[in-house]
C-alpha cells in the first residue's frame, strides 16, 4: 500500500455533483477527505480500493453499478471502455446534519465499496440518478432543492445496500461496536459521555468501564473522546463557515475560550489559525 500522505482532495461545500466521461481515468491512486458515491452511466472497467485493514478490494464495473468510498480510503479507477460517471460527493457533516448519525456511521464502517442493491432499489437508483443529471445539466427553478432531495434518497438507498458486518459476533465484541457507535452519536453531547451514564447504558460499573475501554481500544477513554471531538471541530473548521463560537456551541464546549485553549494545546495554534493554514495549503 502506498504512503497515505499522498495528495488528498478536499471539498469546500457540503455536496458536489460532477458529471464526467473519460477514455482513460485522469488520476491514479488517490483519496478524499469526504464521501464519494459513484454511479456508472456507461462503460466498463475496474475499481480498486484499500480496506481499513490495508487489503485491496477489486471489482469490475459496468453501467448501473454504484460505488461508495468513505473518507481517507485510497482507491483507483481503471477504464476498459469509454466510461461516463456521476460523482456525488458529500461531507460527513452533511450526512450527520441531513440524514442522521446512524447512517453516517454505517457509511463509514462499511465492509464493501460496491453497493449490492435489490432489483427494486437498483431501478430506483437509476431513476433518481437520471433525475439528478437532468437537474444538474439544466438548472431551473428549484433545481438545487430537487437535486438535494435526490441525493438524500440515493444516500439512504446506498446505506441499505451496504455489506454491514454479520451479527454473529462475540458479546464483548458486540458491546465494543455499540460503544463506538454510541460515542459517535453523542460526541457533541459531553453530558451523555460521562462514565456514570455509559456504565448505566452498557451495564458496567463506573470503575470498570475505564479499564474496559483501555483494554479494547488501547487508549484512555477521556483522551479518546477529546480527540474525536477535536477531529469533528477540525472538520467544521475546514468544511463549513461556522465561527469558532458557533462550533464551540455545536460541539458542546463550555465556550469558545475553552475550545481555543484545548485546540491550542492539541495543535499548537488557534482554530482560526488552523482554518487559515488549511485554506492556504489547499489553494
Amino acid at each position: 500500500m502506498k504512503n497515505t500522505t499522498m495528495w488528498k482532495e478536499n471539498l469546500y461545500q457540503q455536496v458536489e455533483i460532477l458529471l464526467r466521461e473519460h477514455d482513460e481515468f485522469p488520476i491514479g491512486e488517490h483519496q478524499h477527505s469526504f464521501f464519494e458515491m459513484t454511479y456508472i452511466l456507461e462503460g466498463s472497467g475496474d475499481f480498486c480500493a484499500y480496506t481499513m485493514g490495508s487489503e485491496r478490494e477489486w471489482h469490475t464495473y459496468e453501467a448501473g453499478d454504484l460505488f461508495l468510498v468513505p473518507p481517507n480510503r485510497i482507491h483507483l479507477y481503471t477504464i476498459r471502455t469509454h466510461s461516463r460517471y456521476v460523482f456525488i460527493r458529500f461531507t460527513e457533516n452533511y450526512v450527520l446534519d441531513c440524514i442522521g448519525r446512524y447512517i453516517g456511521h454505517a457509511l463509514d464502517i462499511q465492509s464493501g465499496f460496491r453497493m449490492e442493491l435489490s432489483p427494486d432499489d437498483k431501478e430506483a437508483v437509476r431513476q433518481l440518478v437520471g433525475l439528478l443529471v437532468g437537474e444538474v445539466s439544466h438548472k431551473r427553478s428549484l433545481s438545487e432543492m430537487l437535486w438535494s432531495n435526490y441525493v438524500d434518497s440515493l444516500i439512504l438507498l446506498a446505506a441499505r445496500g451496504l455489506h454491514l458486518p454479520d451479527t454473529g459476533i462475540a458479546p464483548e465484541e458486540d458491546k465494543v461496536q455499540h460503544l463506538l457507535l454510541y460515542i459517535e452519536q453523542h460526541i457533541d453531547q459531553p453530558e451523555q459521555l460521562r462514565l456514570s451514564v455509559l456504565a448505566a447504558k452498557f451495564r458496567l460499573s463506573p470503575t470498570y468501564i475505564g479499564r474496559f475501554f483501555k483494554r479494547n481500544f488501547g487508549e484512555d477513554f477521556r483522551l479518546y473522546v477529546s480527540k474525536n471531538r477535536l477531529k469533528r471541530v477540525e472538520e467544521l473548521l475546514t468544511g463549513s463557515r461556522m465561527s469558532v463560537k458557533e462550533i464551540a456551541s455545536r460541539m458542546g464546549y463550555i465556550d469558545s475560550c475553552y475550545l481555543n485553549k484545548l485546540f491550542r494545546q492539541h495543535h499548537g495554534m488557534t482554530p482560526m489559525q488552523y482554518r487559515k493554514m488549511y485554506k492556504s495549503e489547499s489553494e
